[in-house]
């Protein structure tokens, strides 16, 4: 399936059409950085371009050397101020294939990026409630960039995938996970924590066996009334060179398109 990663058998993340960007919520070594990881590599295999944002500045921030240093400070950020100047740039770049492909007398209605051979642009946010809570004024800045991409980007292509160890009201807005597709929480996890992820499912939630990348998954567009039991995908990491993988993964997607950015 074109511009969708298969999470299962029966599964598919399908971004381009019903499920607009994902958060994902998992206590520590319930498999949140496994499951990132398989999601980062499907993404490149796609030829997406990819950005991090790692408020502890740990598994997604070390994958900053798969990318050229001439880049690598414009597609990898950790602190506050570093997210907020990767945001507006992302944000600067949607807006602009706007006016250029999608606001123009040539426009034509129902087209999108993959019309025109525009590269996909995926953001991985991890720990979002660490970065945000370092400042408060500037979280409502990064908040405001996160909502331009969750509400507009899937015509141009821009997504953005959030994970956390937990959430909070404070950082995770209602609109935010309301205009996310794909909604995941791994791992045994409190009633209010449920809630923050999946919406209010949690009286209906179906029994699950949770553990290392196993608990619930809803997705968007499909007709779901609840949220249902699911296992991610196994992904080795001990076997696999993550960052030269990535690395050329992202050469390929770079020349595969006429537009990087």
């Amino acid at each position: 399936m074109q511009n969708a990663i298969q999470l299962d058998k029966n599964k598919w993340f399908e971004f381009n059409q019903k499920q607009i960007g994902a958060i994902i919520q998992s206590p520590t070594g319930q498999g949140k950085t496994r499951f990132l990881t398989y999601l980062i590599l499907s993404t490149a295999k796609l030829g997406a371009d990819i950005y991090f944002i790692d408020g502890k500045r740990a598994d997604l921030f070390s994958l900053r050397f798969s990318f050229d240093e001439s880049v690598r400070d414009r597609h990898v950020a950790s602190t506050p101020n570093q997210a907020c100047r990767m945001l507006r740039e992302l944000v600067e770049d949607m807006n602009r294939r706007y006016e250029t492909y999608f606001s123009n007398e040539n426009s034509k209605t129902g087209e999108n990026y993959y019309s025109y051979n525009l590269r996909p642009v995926f953001l991985f946010f991890d720990e979002l409630i660490s970065t945000m809570g370092e400042d408060k004024k500037l979280a409502k800045e990064i908040e405001s960039y996160l909502l331009q991409i969750m509400l507009k980007g899937r015509q141009s292509g821009y997504f953005a995938i959030l994970s956390s160890q937990r959430f909070s009201a404070e950082v995770l807005s209602t609109t935010i996970r309301e205009n996310a597709g794909m909604r995941v929480a791994l791992g045994t996890m409190s009633k209010d924590s449920y809630k923050m992820v999946l919406g209010d499912f949690y009286d209906e939630l179906p029994a699950a066996e949770k553990g290392i990348g196993k608990g619930y998954i809803y997705l968007d567009g499909l007709g779901w009334s609840t949220p249902r039991a699911f296992q991610t995908p196994i992904l080795d990491t001990s076997k696999i060179d993550v960052k030269n993988v990535l690395k050329k993964l992202l050469i390929e997607g770079a020349n595969r398109f006429k537009e990087g950015n």
